[in-house]
């Protein structure tokens, strides 16, 4: 059994890394999914509502990478008071998958959506997705800690549905608002999972 999980955990990491190559490869060459990046930011500047834009809003600003940070200091001060010393350690993958993802913006250099009206106006590169990528890895941190707290799958169940679900919402918001395309969030995504697979898998077999 550990030789399967290691060999999916591989597998997947395998995979995500081929996604975001393909991704920035179709960036750089201007390929066909830039048009689709496009496509989607031009659909839904046309789309929106004032009360969703303001929830979506609300989401975005909610998920900034200071808010995340703190939100996973203070379970590390509970943690570190329970004395859950693994469970603690896993909480490292926050700030290495937001520092990984900021170092790849920097090497792939693409500007943020001008078309579509955006919403949110910012400074700073485009892909891949730093709020995808953090909030990638901050639940999925939380998740891991339910499993090494619940061994009932019900609960476990619950734990990676609202994971993703917050993922998918947080990822929505920046396209929905303009702040990046598609792509990024996808490949923000790709690099949050990286890093999950990597980092917690040290602590995957320690006693919670």
């Amino acid at each position: 059994m550990p030789r399967l999980q290691n060999a999916g955990r591989l597998a997947l990491v395998l995979a995500c890394i081929v996604l975001v190559g393909l991704l920035a490869f179709q960036v750089w060459t201007d390929g066909p999914v830039t048009r689709l990046d496009l496509r989607v930011t031009l659909w839904l500047a046309a789309h929106r509502s004032a009360g969703l834009t303001g929830f979506m809003l609300a989401v975005t600003t909610a998920h900034q990478t200071k808010w995340l940070l703190a939100a996973t200091l203070v379970v590390a001060a509970w943690l570190a008071w329970r004395r859950h010393w693994p469970q603690l350690a896993r909480l490292g993958v926050v700030p290495a998958g937001m520092l990984l993802n900021a170092g790849l913006k920097n090497v792939f250099h693409r500007p943020r959506p001008q078309q579509g009206d955006p919403l949110v106006h910012l400074l700073t590169l485009s892909f891949p997705s730093g709020h995808a990528a953090a909030s990638t890895v901050f639940y999925g941190a939380l998740c891991a800690l339910a499993f090494a707290r619940w061994r009932s799958r019900a609960i476990r169940a619950l734990a990676v549905g609202l994971a993703a679900a917050m993922v998918l919402l947080v990822t929505f918001s920046r396209v929905y608002l303009g702040a990046h395309y598609l792509s990024d969030v996808v490949a923000g995504v790709a690099v949050g999972t990286v890093c999950l697979a990597l980092f917690l898998a040290p602590w995957s077999r320690l006693r919670p």
